[in-house]
């Protein structure tokens, strides 16, 4: 499932929690983006970087059937 609106993006995994938080913090990292803070937990991962003039806040928590991701984009 996937849902996408003007700077914000919904998405599901079957990966766990731990592994697609990981692959959101390695790949922001790869990307150019600066950590401004981060959680890194068993049931939940939250990530807020900036790039440039942009910003992201990444959040990842579990579901009843899988992994929720969600992905809101905005001007720094």
């Amino acid at each position: 499932m996937t849902t996408h609106t003007d700077g914000f993006t919904l998405l599901h995994s079957d990966d766990s929690v731990r592994e697609v938080g990981a692959f959101y913090v390695d790949t922001l990292a790869r990307e150019g983006w600066r950590t401004i803070s981060k959680y890194q937990g068993e049931f939940s991962v939250n990530v807020v970087a900036r790039r440039g003039d942009e910003g992201v806040t990444v959040q990842v928590s579990p579901t009843g059937s899988g992994t929720s991701i969600s992905i809101t984009t905005y001007p720094r």
